[in-house]
């Protein structure tokens, strides 16, 4: 089946990515422009708010929402107030030879020169202040109540390697890539490039069979922008952005294998010059495949038949074919899972039927949380079954089925109770963070969409309007907030649409 990425981004309120095989969507991902913008691999010039002995970690003003969390183990050596008599026992830098963060290596020891990390042998008020300036990375979005967790160990990721500027950990290779023949070419192409003694640089997957041309362009590539990074620190006031890499769009060029595609749709003309400027530096083989959507009576998704499957990604009752059902119920802690048989009744008995309606709902559950990007703990509660080979088919069915997801995941046995515990790593914010938000409407505690996703459908809706017959006017009923939002920010869009319908909206 032919592969493509679609990118509906009609309207700035909104972004979203659909990751498609033939009619199937295999991955979806959503950046809208409200608070929740995603901030993951942003770099900031941050200052220090406060220092907390309690949890050995600093709270820093970054210019996000809330105050970023930044534990101890995460400060580099360069931001810590040593005190004076220890400076003078120091040993220099350039004495030491890097091997590994924890190990002591042989010309270490035979200096006998100590590989306790400094972040060991202080205490975290002992060597960092209140209102330090410091260059920090964004290493998990905000959720909830929770701020965002921070570094100081910054990492520029390109498509073939990963620079960190501030880390002394030589050149390491991708685990995934095994072959060993493989491993030393790569160690070999490493070995050229300008890499000090001070960085650390890690080859990534995509590098199999990567030629040397390439990998040294994206090297410098990345270098570039570690170059830029520091040229605009030395000229900003904290806090402030530094570097943004939170674009949704580079973040899918960067680090899809793009090979596997056979052309990438872009609705939205700023959007679709970005990734056009962005793909001619990173691939410029691949430029071709960047192609405009141009048509102007349907929206991107109901062209390629997507627009209903995207919602039913909201829903939490998932069908299955046989006629069984799963319920996604997400929470703060974990996310429940539950199987029923439904109107599953063709099988023998009753341990056919269970066994069948728990394979169907182990696959369609994989996609699931790969589509909404559920993470952290998942508890899936399957339709009881007696037999001992039955829970072990399921097992390895649910293993087999996990191989190919992105993020890493575990997975218990399952239970006497018929529950499966499965813990799948965060690798970014989940549909319902993205677009929904909590409110409150006539006293009851709900889950909504979010006025920003809410303003592109509504948009979208509007824009692709048909009728059979001439309109002059149109009432669009909204609560006040969609309205207000509507009236500041979107009036250059509502007049186009009017112009082009011939018509008037009103809200």
């Amino acid at each position: 089946m032919d592969k493509r990425i679609i990118v509906d981004s009609s309207f700035e309120e909104e972004t979203r990515v659909a990751f498609i095989n033939g009619p199937e969507i295999e991955h979806f991902e959503v950046d809208t422009s409200s608070n929740k913008k995603q901030l993951k691999g942003n770099v900031y010039l941050a200052k220090v708010s406060r220092v907390e002995p309690s949890l050995q970690a600093a709270f820093v003003n970054y210019g996000g929402n809330r105050q970023g969390f930044l534990p101890f183990s995460e400060i580099s050596n360069d931001y810590f107030k040593i005190p004076k008599s220890d400076k003078k026992n120091k040993i220099k830098d350039d004495d030491f030879v890097v091997k590994d963060f924890y190990r002591d290596s042989k010309e270490n020891r035979a200096k006998k020169i100590s590989r306790i990390p400094d972040f060991k042998k202080y205490k975290i008020q002992e060597v960092v202040k209140k209102n330090q300036i410091m260059l920090v990375q964004v290493v998990k979005d905000e959720r909830g109540n929770k701020g965002a967790a921070l570094t100081t160990y910054i990492s520029i990721a390109g498509k073939y390697c990963v620079l960190m500027p501030n880390k002394s950990l030589g050149v390491k290779i991708s685990k995934k890539i095994s072959d060993f023949k493989e491993r030393k070419k790569l160690q070999d192409i490493a070995a050229s490039c300008d890499l000090t003694k001070e960085m650390g640089l890690i080859i990534r997957t995509a590098s199999r069979d990567c030629d040397a041309k390439d990998l040294k362009k994206d090297f410098d590539y990345v270098l570039g922008i570690w170059k830029s990074i520091k040229e605009k620190t030395i000229n900003s006031l904290a806090p402030t952005i530094i570097n943004e890499d939170s674009n949704i769009v580079n973040k899918f060029i960067r680090d899809s294998f793009i090979d596997e595609y056979k052309e990438i749709v872009i609705d939205g003309n700023e959007t679709y010059n970005q990734a056009k400027k962005y793909m001619k530096t990173l691939l410029p083989a691949q430029e071709k495949k960047i192609k405009e959507y141009k048509n102007t009576k349907l929206s991107i998704m109901e062209y390629y038949g997507l627009e209903e499957k995207i919602d039913s990604i909201y829903d939490t009752r998932v069908r299955l074919r046989s006629g069984g059902y799963i319920i996604i119920n997400p929470t703060e802690a974990l996310t429940a899972i539950d199987i029923n048989s439904g109107q599953s009744t063709k099988e023998r008995n009753v341990e056919e039927t269970a066994l069948k309606t728990n394979i169907e709902a182990v696959d369609e559950i994989c996609k699931q949380i790969r589509i909404r990007n559920i993470a952290g703990l998942i508890i899936v509660d399957f339709i009881d079954m007696e037999i001992i080979r039955n829970k072990i088919i399921i097992e390895r069915r649910l293993k087999d089925t996990l191989r190919y997801d992105r993020a890493k995941c575990q997975i218990s046995r399952i239970s006497r109770f018929g529950l499966i515990e499965l813990s799948r790593q965060r690798i970014g914010p989940s549909l319902e963070e993205t677009t929904m938000e909590n409110n409150i409407i006539s006293g009851i505690r709900c889950v909504v969409r979010s006025t920003s996703s809410s303003v592109a459908r509504v948009l979208r809706k509007l824009k692709y309007l048909k009728f059979k017959k001439k309109i002059k006017t149109i009432n669009v009923y909204l609560y006040k907030t969609l309205v207000d939002h509507l009236e500041e920010n979107n009036k250059d869009a509502i007049k186009n649409i009017e112009k082009n319908l011939k018509i008037k909206i009103d809200f």
